[in-house]
């Protein structure tokens, strides 16, 4: 006859709890995965559907090896009890930690939804949130911190559909402001400076120096003229030479393309 599992993982943790046998500790973590899954679905089930279970069963097997690590028979308590606490509190640990949501302010959110609750037995009808917040003890100021954050909490697709007059299809992704470049306007200026630089860099030193330092480092005539040994006249002069030789440049790249 074939022993029960559950039999097998009390034998083996209380083995591993007298031996302390690396080949007992596997073999308790081998028969204990069904109960770190079975546990990881009873909880996603109260979860949004975005959870996935891969999280809960991660911190769960942390906490199934602190588990079989501390576990003494000598206490009375079955093995499989005693790890279904600890591995069960891991995975609400697990949670917490991915939870944006400080832990005070669902606090918080708890006693709003219980006044609520209890307002609305006596009274027979849902009471708005300043007055469940009234019976919660919790100010205007702290009520409006707490549904803000609860809001911010909930995830929201980019694709999820606006309703709209007429039975428009307009996505949250439709009505979000993009402050970013045009990425065709973008690589078509980045192509142009690249051109223009390749320019520059074909006109005589001096030329070079006054059209750099005036567009691409602000600076005026007279700052250039003095760093030259010239007067910004001179300065003016040069730079209206180099304009007619980058126009002269640019044509001919133009035509050769």
């Amino acid at each position: 006859m074939i022993p029960r599992v559950e039999g097998d993982i009390e034998e083996s943790a209380r083995l591993y709890a007298l031996t302390r046998s690396p080949r007992a500790r596997e073999r308790v973590c081998e028969l204990s995965l069904p109960l770190v899954r079975r546990l990881a679905t009873s909880i996603l089930r109260r979860l949004p559907s975005h959870f996935t279970d891969d999280d809960l069963i991660g911190d769960g097997c942390v906490g199934l090896l602190r588990a079989i690590d501390r576990f003494d028979p000598e206490r009375g308590m079955s093995f499989e009890s005693w790890a279904a606490r600890i591995v069960r509190g891991a995975m609400l640990n697990g949670l917490r930690r991915m939870d944006t949501v400080p832990e005070r302010v669902r606090r918080d959110a708890r006693n709003l939804d219980r006044s609520r609750w209890q307002i609305a037995q006596v009274e027979g009808q849902t009471p708005t949130d300043a007055i469940a917040a009234v019976g919660a003890g919790l100010s205007r100021k702290k009520l409006e911190a707490v549904l803000l954050a609860l809001r911010r909490a909930v995830p929201v697709s980019l694709e999820a559909p606006i309703p709209q007059p007429f039975d428009n299809v307009v996505t949250l992704r439709d009505r979000l402001a993009d402050h970013g470049a045009d990425p065709a306007l973008a690589v078509s200026w980045s192509s142009l400076r690249s051109v223009v630089a390749q320019a520059v860099a074909k006109l005589p030193d001096r030329e070079r120096t006054i059209i750099s330092s005036f567009y691409g480092g602000q600076s005026t005539f007279r700052t250039i003229g003095g760093r030259l040994g010239i007067s910004k006249q001179r300065v003016s002069q040069i730079h209206c030479s180099a304009i007619t030789s980058l126009r002269s440049i640019l044509s001919a790249q133009l035509r050769d393309a």
